[in-house]
């Protein structure tokens, strides 16, 4: 009864504003007069009746119109108005996350809902690298906090996907990676946003362990994650070992970590295979030329032999790898 309440007095008070007036707000941005009555029109679809499938959509639509906001504020020179725009970004997301986990705990289409969520959570990011670069510096806070809200839902819609499209979170988290180094090789000179890209790629390359984690659990063969994570990071650790050679030397620690992390990525997926019974002899290996380029930047030389450095050697890869 409450929830019906509510819908009628927005909808009165939207046709008590002319639906003229509720037309032009669907163009307002933040700080302008009719932009809250474009927000009151969202909630006012979001109440609507509908499953949490179809609210999941509404919700992300609005993330969508946030992030494009962001886009003209910064066109138009009003990077004070950001912050708001950022805000009601944060709050789309949460909306957006809630509603897919009420999906999920349903069992509504949850491989498709989620990865919906993921896939618009990716496509947001490469926007709002492109707004971090062109907003005046005191505006890029807004922005990087923009950066963080989207990678925390993009995270929040992986973990779902995973326990039932586990290949399918595998490569979405991949080609995230893939986007971040496309990123550090565009800022390479760009101690600021390289630092940035490089926590990103980071992080992302964490995340690997818990999307096996959930496979594991969830009774999944690893062996096709495996192979998909082996191939990458063979990938992404020879483009790190050429941007270690270009990067100012204030980053090169970050690119370490990078390598480091992606490295760990791999061994993770190694590690569940031979818990699932493979033998070390059959696992996927990273090639020989690029562990060799890794170990020489990462002063693994005089360390004991990689643990799987070609397919079947034992002992530990590096000291920071071992968890």
């Amino acid at each position: 009864m409450r929830k019906i309440i509510i819908i009628l007095v927005l909808v009165v008070t939207l046709l008590a504003l002319g639906t003229g007036a509720a037309y032009a707000a669907q163009g307002s941005l933040p700080g302008e007069t009719l932009y809250p009555v474009k927000l009151g029109t969202e909630q006012v679809r979001m109440l609507l009746p509908g499953d949490d499938v179809a609210k999941t959509e509404r919700a992300l639509d609005s993330a969508d119109e946030r992030v494009r906001e962001m886009e003209a504020l910064a066109e138009k020179g009003r990077s004070q108005d950001l912050d708001l725009a950022v805000e009601k970004y944060g709050y789309a997301m949460n909306m957006t996350v809630a509603a897919m986990e009420r999906a999920c705990n349903k069992g509504l289409d949850t491989e498709n809902v989620t990865a919906m969520v993921a896939e618009a959570m990716a496509a947001h990011l490469p926007i709002l690298d492109t707004l971090y670069d062109m907003v005046p510096e005191e505006a890029k806070a807004a922005i990087g906090h923009a950066m963080e809200t989207s990678e925390m839902g993009r995270e929040d819609a992986l973990v779902a996907l995973a326990r039932y499209g586990t290949v399918q979170a595998a490569e979405m988290n991949l080609a995230a990676m893939e986007g971040r180094l496309n990123r550090i090789r565009a800022r390479v000179h760009d101690p600021e946003s390289l630092q940035i890209a490089l926590q990103q790629f980071d992080d992302m390359a964490g995340f690997i362990k818990e999307i096996c984690q959930i496979a594991e659990e969830a009774g999944v063969n690893v062996a096709e994650v495996a192979e998909l994570v082996t191939e990458a990071s063979s990938r992404h650790l020879e483009v790190l070992a050429e941007l270690y050679e270009e990067v100012p030397d204030e980053a090169k620690e970050a690119v370490r970590s990078a390598m480091e992390a992606s490295y760990r990525g791999y061994e993770e997926t190694t590690m569940a295979l031979m818990r699932s019974g493979v033998g070390e002899s059959d696992l996927p290996a990273i090639p020989e030329s690029i562990r060799h380029r890794m170990e020489d930047i990462l002063g693994w030389t005089d360390a004991p032999k990689a643990r799987i450095p070609t397919g079947g050697s034992s002992g530990w890869s590096c000291p920071s790898c071992r968890y």
